[in-house]
């Protein structure tokens, strides 16, 4: 019951693998993707992004937005700005969430 999950950053391929469910952050809430979803092309918010295969969370991401295109059993992940949630430290979360917040802020405002 799995299909193909790729997330791609301008960096890297960060992920290329086959998962039963992925729950991502939407702009208008959370949602789950499962295997023979119907074709579906949306944007996301700032959030943690959840990833399971045989019914265990197998790794977390926290993201800063991006699109999300499902298509045949394949779901295609763009974002720019992408971080393991285990390498996401502590002291380094109110420096993370500032520039998050400036970058949130510039796409609203004309500097």
């Amino acid at each position: 019951m799995s299909f193909n999950l790729e997330i791609i950053s301008p960096q890297q391929i960060v992920l290329n693998q086959d998962v039963d469910l992925v729950i991502f952050p939407g702009v208008e809430g959370d949602f789950g993707i499962l295997k023979n979803h119907m074709p579906f092309l949306t944007y996301l918010r700032l959030g943690l992004l959840y990833i399971y295969k045989d019914k265990k969370l197998i790794q977390s991401f926290i993201i800063n937005g991006g699109i999300v295109e499902i298509s045949d059993n394949k779901c295609s992940l763009l974002t720019e700005d992408i971080t393991d949630s285990k390498d996401f430290k502590i002291k380094d979360k109110e420096d993370r969430i500032e520039r998050l917040k400036s970058k949130l802020v510039s796409k609203f405002y004309y500097a």
